[in-house]
């Protein structure tokens, strides 16, 4: 009884203690999260221009939206642009990371100098990136079309050109995040028993065999992460379409990330904006349990 009730007593305390250490980041959130995303719900149902106050007026931005060309514009070309960039993503990460455990089994000096050079896109700036590459991609000045004259072919107008724009982006966002997800897919790739691996060589198994049989499978929770992960991000999208292309030619790059911004900064329609947010974070939600019940009904 003695032990019993000493052990509750400790249970208690350390949920105690657990709670103080975790109070701080509860503020944090409630504050910086869960309290701008309730307000954003609220004003989604105002007309509110910050020159002229709010006026409640019910569900007509959601009216409004339903109606709105340019969002469903910039909503055809975010789930092109997802199907652009995502699978590339995934499927780079997973040849990036059998390089760098390859290169570890041969020097380990040479792998994290190859894992080093995955992973630095990822660790620049968005609009850097977006600035340097709008630099590369430059009709009559870029390196890459400055490139192409010398060795006889015209030049591509990558993003002045409204049918390679978007493909020019997708492009550049698969560079820059394919080693970012990388890192996840070598931590999930040495959680794989070795055992596996060898049962297979057993059995005679090639290393195609292995990769499809073994590794993609228990690979499946990294893989399902990353592309939650990928196609949410890209709902957001903002800093790179903004420094590369600002949404043109024309509106061929403008994405929800984008057509939000303009919504509430260049219009000050904040009231509409918030019910593009609001609509945004709808889909991911309902993206996000279908994809996490189709992974569950096929495991």
């Amino acid at each position: 009884m003695k032990k019993n009730k000493e052990c509750q007593t400790k249970r208690k305390s350390d949920i105690g203690i657990a709670l103080v250490f975790l109070f701080p980041s509860l503020i944090l959130l409630a504050l910086f999260v869960f309290w701008p995303m309730l307000d954003s719900i609220r004003m989604s149902f105002y007309d509110w221009n910050p020159l002229k106050g709010k006026v409640f007026n019910g569900i007509e931005n959601y009216v409004n939206l339903v109606h709105d060309k340019l969002w469903w514009s910039s909503l055809r070309n975010t789930v092109v642009y997802i199907l652009m960039n995502v699978p590339p993503i995934a499927i780079f990460a997973i040849i990036m990371s059998e390089l760098v455990l390859f290169a570890n089994k041969k020097n380990k000096s040479i792998s994290k100098l190859v894992r080093g050079v995955f992973f630095l896109p990822c660790a620049l700036s968005l609009v850097a990136t977006g600035v340097a590459w709008r630099y590369l991609m430059g009709t009559n000045y870029g390196v890459i079309n400055n490139f192409l004259n010398a060795i006889g072919l015209p030049s591509v107008g990558w993003l002045t050109d409204g049918k390679t724009a978007l493909v020019s982006m997708a492009i550049v966002t698969i560079w820059r995040w394919a080693g970012y997800y990388m890192v996840m897919v070598v931590a999930g790739r040495l959680e794989i028993s070795k055992e596996f691996y060898e049962a297979a060589d057993l059995d005679g198994a090639n290393a195609w065999h292995k990769f499809v049989s073994i590794t993609l499978p228990q690979l499946k929770p990294v893989l399902t992460y990353i592309i939650l992960m990928c196609v949410i991000g890209t709902f957001q999208e903002f800093d790179l379409v903004y420094t590369m292309t600002n949404g043109g030619p024309g509106t061929s790059t403008y994405l929800t990330g984008l057509t939000l911004y303009k919504t509430a900064f260049s219009s000050l329609k904040m009231g509409y904006s918030c019910t593009m947010a609001v609509f945004i974070f709808l889909l991911s939600i309902i993206i996000s349990v279908l994809q996490l019940k189709l992974t569950s009904e096929k495991d």
